[in-house]
């Protein structure tokens, strides 16, 4: 059984994780649309930051978000803004099905051995393998899709809105987000998510107790993330989306670094992490509190329900971000039709993508751990019968790296927003 115990949190890790297999990134050529350079992090922070000096920032109390836009177009068009040229895996093949079901409850689940075995039978002989192997063969063995990824920066530069209006626009957007949080308190407010995956699995042991006290101290216990970080959260979102009549940060968040291997690691595929359907997001995703959330939502009649995801470099870095930085797609270029639903059964619904050469993805080059990208990864309004379009995202290479580039430690932190 300790074999079987073990292949099964492999697995579930493989699945959540969505990180594994490597994929090559290199820079575009100069030209008139794309200013790529090989710059020091002391050139490109020294740059933005005496822009910056000069220019109010939003979120803190100020309302020029559109003066703040205008200062990160001059740093935009700095010699430091580039495109990227890159192949990201993740992306299923145009002939795809919409739908695959990735169940492996048969390993993973904690139940008898029968019911095991007859779980493993209809694995083998109704056609799941067939599935699996190819959500498998797609995430970590397919060579992946030749895109480019453009400077978000020069993006929000060229369209002059201020930063509510761009990420209502894209589903993205960066904040200058100066945090009290150290190295340490990002650390103690970090989920275990080994130990949460565990005792989900096993919660018919002990009527779900160790299950139900994890989830109660993701949004309750009293770490650093929420006596500090939570409260600048709120100022945040606050002056992106005015409309907001609850915002809702738990205590804790999912601290990465690039040697974190399948749990803890950049997540190298494209992705995201939620469905459109509410009702089935809510009953079939055991790892964050939706039900409760949903509680709130219709407690309070509220029109819209957002899960906000804001996404960080953190200390203890000291350079600007070159290693795995996350891009986004650009969701007014995404259809319902590109789409691909991977049905894990117990653990939910995980939405993926078809290749289509319409899709367009951003990214923020030299991120620092005073900046935050702030993207939607779930977005439901009342009167309409499905979410709108998510923004999907996946780690990638900068191709600026080289053997001095310090490696990522970021913070990603998932906040409920009512409007």
């Amino acid at each position: 059984m300790k074999i079987t115990s073990s292949l099964s949190f492999v697995l579930m890790s493989a699945i959540l994780a969505f990180s594994s297999k490597s994929f090559s990134s290199t820079a575009l050529p100069m030209s008139s649309n794309s200013h790529i350079a090989k710059t020091s992090a002391i050139n490109s922070n020294l740059f933005r930051n005496k822009i910056r000096e000069t220019c109010a920032q939003p979120g803190y109390g100020r309302s020029d978000p559109a003066l703040f836009s205008a200062a990160d177009g001059a740093i935009s068009n700095s010699p430091s803004s580039r495109d990227a040229m890159t192949t990201l895996p993740g992306l299923f093949s145009p002939r795809s099905k919409s739908t695959y079901s990735v169940d492996f409850d048969w390993l993973t689940e904690s139940m008898s051995i029968w019911k095991r075995i007859v779980g493993a039978f209809k694995f083998f002989f109704s056609g799941a393998l067939i599935e699996a192997t190819k959500f498998i063969y797609t995430n970590y063995f397919r060579k992946g899709f030749s895109i480019t990824v453009y400077d978000a920066r020069a993006k929000e530069a060229e369209e002059g809105l201020s930063k509510a209006d761009f990420f209502e626009k894209y589903g993205f957007v960066l904040l200058n987000a100066t945090s009290a949080m150290t190295a340490e308190g990002w650390e103690a407010s970090n989920r275990d998510q080994l130990a949460l995956v565990k005792e989900y699995k096993t919660r018919n042991k002990d009527d779900g107790a160790a299950y139900k006290k994890r989830m109660d101290n993701f949004r309750n216990e009293e770490t650093p993330v929420k006596q500090i970080y939570a409260e600048e959260a709120k100022i945040l979102l606050k002056s992106i989306i005015p409309r907001a009549t609850e915002i809702m940060p738990p205590a804790k968040g999912i601290r990465r670094r690039i040697d974190g291997g399948l749990v803890n690691g950049p997540a190298k595929q494209v992705h995201n992490d939620y469905g459109l359907v509410f009702d089935d997001v809510v009953e079939r995703n055991p790892y964050f509190d939706f039900a409760k959330q949903r509680a709130i939502y219709e407690e309070t009649q509220s029109n819209e329900f957002m899960l906000i995801n804001m996404w960080r470099p953190i200390k203890p870095m000291s350079t600007p971000l070159r290693s795995y930085p996350l891009c986004f797609l650009d969701r007014s270029t995404l259809s319902k039709e590109d789409l691909v639903i991977i049905d894990t059964k117990s653990s939910g619904t995980l939405p993926q993508l078809k290749e289509n050469p319409n899709h367009k993805f951003y990214y923020y080059p030299d991120m620092t751990v005073d900046e935050v990208v702030v993207f939607k990864q779930f977005h439901k309004v009342r009167d309409e019968t499905i979410a709108r379009m998510p923004t999907f995202h996946t780690a990638f290479p900068d191709p600026d790296t080289d053997e001095n580039t310090e490696g990522r430690v970021s913070f990603e932190y998932r906040v409920s927003v009512l409007a």
